[in-house]
């Protein structure tokens, strides 16, 4: 029988690496080697098998030493754009955004390094793997909605407004693959601004309140800012409500917290006020029950704010008794003032008088409390008390407080 090509020759045709000279077994435990195929004899069925065998045996060699010298290495090596990660938290939404960052090096990036009118594709923003943000909550993107979650980030340059594109498939390798009808769920369009050179590509957080904040692409001398909006109150309560059924749930001091940041901001005071009473009466069968001046004056004031005047008046002198930290107490005296309550600013200072003799700014507040209340004698009795007692910086603004109080000005 005629074999049509010689195996160990066609092995060495098709790889590169070492040939395996192929040795079989005659039925009589004698060997032969790759010239058995130069013999026209008809091989027995062992001699077949053992055939069978060895080139099994080449390729799975083949393919082993193919696999080997293929495989990537995996040291870790500076590279020529860094991976950069950059965070931020606006109000409880963190903000995240990872990119490789490229440098100028000299070379006109929108001429020819940069894709620039999404020909032949968008911007990665960045190097290798597409640029991604992320946000824990919902945001508004320059005014647009935009649900919690990890996204791509494109860019289609042009000479004047640019459009930016948050995509949901945030693997891509650069934008090569974008599909921008299918994975791109928000397009916004911004006008770069003109900007101090950065060499290297970078993202900044710019101009940040409490609810808003810049996501700044800067690289040579452009800079397009990103704004990024949050709900405050919504996202906020809705974290209150997961956390405070959690580990937290019999700190009443986190239920009081919860409850004292809807007061400042005037929101949400109907549950604020459910959850200062958890913070007073514990929780299921009264468990943890703790009442103290802490939460007590913060549901007399929550109560003033829903306009329970009298509940609120009965709340704070059963509070004023269980004083006991002289700079925190402090400043539920000053909030009764800026509420406008003055009778109750006047007894609760008068008490604090008795309870912290020593402290001079006691006194102070005993000043205004007095003069609000109509009462310039004793309000400057106080004064001179508080000068006796305050630290030397503070004389110059306590004179200006007599002098105000003597001419009949408000303090």
């Amino acid at each position: 029988m005629h074999y049509p090509f010689h195996p160990t020759e066609d092995l060495h045709r098709q790889t590169p690496f070492p040939v395996i000279k192929m040795q079989l077994i005659r039925s009589n435990g004698a060997t032969a080697s790759s010239d058995f195929f130069q013999d026209r004899k008809e091989p027995t069925l062992v001699e077949k098998t053992q055939i069978m065998k060895n080139l099994i045996l080449s390729s799975c060699l083949c393919f082993a030493s193919t696999f080997l010298f293929g495989q990537y290495h995996s040291l870790d090596m500076p590279q020529v754009s860094p991976k950069v990660i950059e965070t931020q938290r606006l109000g409880i939404t963190d903000i995240m955004v990872s990119y490789s960052s490229p440098a100028v090096n000299g070379r006109d990036v929108w001429k020819g390094v940069v894709p620039m009118n999404g020909d032949p594709i968008p911007w990665r923003i960045g190097a290798n793997m597409n640029t991604t943000i992320s946000f824990s909550t919902d945001v508004l993107i320059m005014g647009q909605p935009l649900k919690a979650g990890s996204y791509g980030l494109h860019a289609i340059p042009t000479s004047e407004d640019w459009t930016i594109l948050f995509a949901d498939n945030d693997n891509l390798w650069g934008s090569y693959y974008l599909d921008q009808e299918k994975d791109v769920v928000l397009s916004i369009q911004i006008t770069p601004d003109e900007n101090e050179h950065s060499e290297q590509l970078d993202f900044e957080f710019t101009d940040r309140t409490d609810s808003t904040l810049n996501v700044s692409i800067e690289w040579e001398k452009l800079r397009l800012p990103i704004q990024v909006e949050v709900d405050l109150n919504q996202t906020v309560l809705a974290s209150f409500r997961y956390q405070l059924r959690g580990e937290t749930t019999y700190a009443w001091e986190a239920w009081n917290a919860a409850a004292n940041w809807c007061l400042q901001r005037n929101t949400n005071l109907d549950e604020a006020l459910s959850w200062i009473n958890r913070s007073i009466n514990g929780g299921y069968g009264g468990y943890a029950a703790t009442k103290n001046f802490t939460n007590l004056s913060t549901k007399s004031s929550i109560l003033w704010a829903l306009g329970q005047k009298e509940e609120s008046d009965q709340m704070m002198v059963e509070a004023i008794p269980l004083m006991n930290n002289v700079q925190s107490d402090y400043w539920v005296g000053k909030r009764l003032s800026d509420q406008g309550r003055n009778r109750m600013s006047l007894q609760f200072f008068n008490q604090m008088i008795i309870r912290f003799p020593d402290t001079w700014y006691v006194y102070l507040g005993a000043t205004r409390a007095e003069y609000i209340n109509g009462n310039s004698k004793k309000a400057l009795k106080h004064l001179a008390k508080t000068k006796l007692m305050a630290p030397t910086n503070y004389i110059e603004y306590l004179n200006g407080i007599e002098e105000k109080i003597n001419k009949g000005e408000s303090i």
